[in-house]
């Protein structure tokens, strides 16, 4: 289990980096940091659940054969 911690921490912290960076950077400027934190988290977990849906479905509809 402390692997799987460990690994959905950094994966979750290494795909904060590029254009989350820079609205997190503008956000940040008008909204205190822990609130710009909270919202790229939750952001990234709502995006990340988006594509196992969408990949979900296309298994269902494109055969794997």
């Amino acid at each position: 289990m402390t692997a799987f911690v460990a690994s959905l921490l950094f994966v979750t912290l290494a795909e904060m980096g590029d254009k989350t960076q820079l609205l997190a950077m503008a956000f940040a400027t008008r909204f205190p940091a822990p609130t710009v934190l909270a919202a790229v988290f939750v952001a990234t977990l709502v995006n990340h659940a988006l594509a196992v849906a969408a990949g979900r479905f296309l298994t269902t509809v494109i055969p794997l054969e």
